[in-house]
This record gives C-alpha cells, structure tokens and sequence, in this order.
C-alpha cells in the first residue's frame, strides 16, 4: 500500500486547495508579484494579451468544446480555482476508482488518473490548467501561498492605517519615513478628547494644538468658564516629548464674573512600549505634569499642583482604538488644601466613512489628563465631589499638516459642569 499512500499524499493536496477555491473572492486578480510568480513558475510570459487578431495564436485551434488556454500573466485567480477545481475533482473521483480497484486486486500497478477528456495524452498524466504551466502540487501551492501573503497583507493595511498605524509606524524598518515627514494624524492631537494617547512625537517634529472654543457648564461648586486652551508638543527623541499646556485667555462667571489669563503647566511624555497585538499588551507611556502659578491672573491661580499618569492605547477588533490613562492628580478644594486624588480617563474611537474621518465617545472621573477643569469654589460634602462626564465628539483630519477636531459631554454627578463642549484643529510641522 506504499504507492496508494503516496498517491493519496500527492493528490492531497489538490483536495485542499479545490476546497479552499470555492471560498475564493471570484472579483480578485492578481497583482503584478503574484503574476511575476505565476509566469516564473510556469514558464509562461507574463504580458498583456495582444489586442490584434491573430496574435499569439497557435497553428492548430483548440476544441471547440474547450476554452483557448490563457497566459499566466492574464489568467486571473478566480478562473484559475474554478479551473483547478474542475480539474481536481475529475482527477480525484479517477484516483479513488483506482484505488478501490487495486484494493480489489493487489497484482494491478500503481493507479493513473483518468483521462483529461477528449484528446487527452495517451500516457495518462494530467492536463496543464494553464498553457505551459506544471501541475506538481508544489507549484500550485507556491501560487496559493502568494495569493494568500498578499491577501494577509491588504487586510493588516486596512487594520493599521491613520490613527491605528502609530505602533508599526516606529519599528525599525518604518521609522526613517515616519520622521522623514508631518503627520497630524500620528500620533494625533491630544485636545481632541479627554485622555492622552501613549505615543509621542518623532524627533525634531511639533504640533500646535488650539481648542479657541471651550465651554464649561455651571456646577454645584463652580460657575461656568470659557477657556481658549492650547497644548505646544515637541519631540525631543524618539520616545521623549516637550509639552506645554495652558487654558490660555479664560472667563469665569458666577457672582464675581472676570475675565484673564490662565496659568501655564509644563508637561513631559515618555513612550514606555509600543504595542505588541500578538501578546494583547498595549501601548504606554508614563506623563507627568506640573501646573504653575507663571502668567495666571489671580482668578484662575490654583497654586502649584503636579499629576503623573500611565497612558495606554490598544487595537480593538472592528477597527476600534481604545485609550486609557490613570494616575494620581493633586488638586485645591474649596477650603484652600492641596489634596491628592485618583484620576481616569477613556475613549474609544473608530474611523466612519472615511479613514480621514472618526468618531469617539470619551469620559473622565474626577479630572481630564490635563488641568483643564474649572476649580471648586464651593464646600461640597466628599460624597458629592466626585466629577464624572461622557461624552461625544469627532476627528477629522484634512491632510497630513491639518485636523479639526470638537466634542460635547456632560456631566453626571452635581459638581461635573452640566456641559462641556469643545472646537479646535491640530497643526503639525
């Protein structure tokens, strides 16, 4: 039964390869590396059929109940399955008869597989699918393994692209061209919603990110305030980012009403790792804050207070990236006392209609990622000062130097302004 095993093995493969052509995209064709793959294996040019009569046509006409063979170049892969299925399964039914009948009478030689229909050579071995091409299951796997490379490859394009590019966009082979130009949406404005993003600017490049259009409701322990925020980043290395952050020109309301100046707060963000999928660890990095009294008008000074967060982005299924940071923040309550508390922040954001276009819904508790919050004014009890939002908002970037970005949230909990609302755009250099 050697030879019956060794049949069974070499035509195994075809059956698999037969089952995997009806699964096939009968629209796809192949693309210039598959077709230079195809042409080397088969010895066949790989050309553009001829658009004159007559050329490239043989002496002697095909059947006419057969179709004219087609080049390697030309033949696309959904006729290439529907061939080879045709041409499997014919050879599997003979290869099975003869098996059964060598089991019937084990003096009979190895099995052949029946003739290809008429004209078929007298010596029995299968018909070519394409003119010139071989039919060893090797050669027809390599075609199948390069189809299915480049179909792996589109599919990973569509995963990562904008805004889900930003893990592979730095490893080894991809870093020269990621610095070697701006690109607003990697790693992306951080204004944009409440968390910040794990990634960090290359180095040498900037963004400019303004939101001129913030408001923020009226609270149990705060009046409403306007802010015209800013965030300045610079990428100092690689990993290494240069961040500063102010509320810029503000107003507040409430029965003391004025108008001024907010104070400046001095910002650093260092990428820890990057993204590993395979693993389901997600990107990090570890930012730290301090918010200084330097150019605030007296309105809006809240001493100085430092923060410090983990930040973290991962690739979800359907296209979704999540972001999260958490840390500690220190804050001034009402009484005038520094006081430390725990601060998270979240969002998810998914590309619609466009890649250039995303939509996300975010949230924070007790803090943004930035000192962006009005501060308390009122004595509140401690079970009523927690500060928690969701909201909604868009990304929308126009080209690889400009994004828009605006958002609307609101408060859940008495002392959480009941709106908070935001417009601005992103600029890289």
């Amino acid at each position: 039964m050697n030879d019956a095993a060794r049949g069974i093995r070499g035509w195994g493969v075809g059956v698999v390869i037969a089952l995997l052509a009806g699964c096939s995209n009968a629209g796809y064709r192949p693309t210039a590396p598959v077709a230079a793959l195809a042409s080397k294996d088969t010895g066949t040019p790989n050309r553009e059929p001829s658009s004159r009569p007559g050329d490239g046509e043989s002496a002697a006409s095909p059947p006419q109940d057969r179709p004219a063979p087609e080049s390697a170049g030309a033949l696309s892969f959904a006729s290439f399955f529907r061939r080879y299925r045709t041409w499997a399964r014919k050879h599997v039914d003979a290869l099975q008869g003869a098996l059964g009948e060598r089991a019937a009478d084990p003096d009979r030689s190895s099995p052949r597989p029946a003739e290809d229909g008429p004209g078929a050579p007298a010596d029995g071995k299968p018909k070519p699918l394409i003119a010139g091409a071989e039919t060893d299951p090797g050669t027809l796997k390599r075609h199948f393994k390069s189809y299915g490379s480049l179909r792996a490859e589109e599919s990973l394009e569509a995963f990562f692209k904008g805004r889900y590019n930003r893990s592979r966009a730095r490893l080894p082979e991809n870093i020269e061209r990621w610095r070697s130009q701006p690109d607003i949406a990697n790693p992306g404005p951080d204004l944009a919603n409440f968390p910040n993003s794990a990634f960090t600017l290359p180095a040498g490049r900037a963004y400019v990110e303004l939101s001129p259009f913030t408001y923020y409701g009226t609270a149990l322990s705060s009046p409403a305030q306007y802010n015209a925020e800013f965030l300045l980043r610079y990428g100092l290395t690689d990993d290494i980012e240069l961040r500063l952050f102010g509320n810029g020109v503000s107003w507040v309301g409430g029965s003391e009403s004025s108008w001024g100046f907010a104070p400046l707060a001095f910002d650093t963000k260092i990428n820890l790792w990057l993204e590993k999928s395979q693993y389901f660890l997600p990107a990090a990095a570890l930012e730290a804050y301090v918010q200084t009294q330097w150019l605030g008008s007296a309105a809006f000074d809240s001493g100085t207070q430092p923060s410090v967060m983990l930040n973290f982005d991962q690739s979800l299924p359907l296209g979704i990236d999540l972001e999260y940071n958490l840390g500690a923040t220190r804050i001034r309550d009402a009484e005038g006392d520094n006081v430390w508390e725990f601060s998270f922040q979240w969002a998810l954001q998914r590309d619609f209609f466009d890649r250039d276009f995303a939509l996300f819904i975010h949230g924070f508790l007790n803090a943004a990622s930035l000192p962006r919050l009005p501060g308390s004014r009122t004595l509140l009890p401690s079970a009523e000062e927690t500060q928690n939002a969701v909201g909604a908002g868009f990304l929308w970037t126009v080209n690889r130097r400009l994004a828009f970005y605006g958002q609307a949230a609101g408060g859940t909990t008495p002392s959480t302004p009941a709106v908070i609302t935001m417009l601005g755009l992103a600029v890289s250099f």
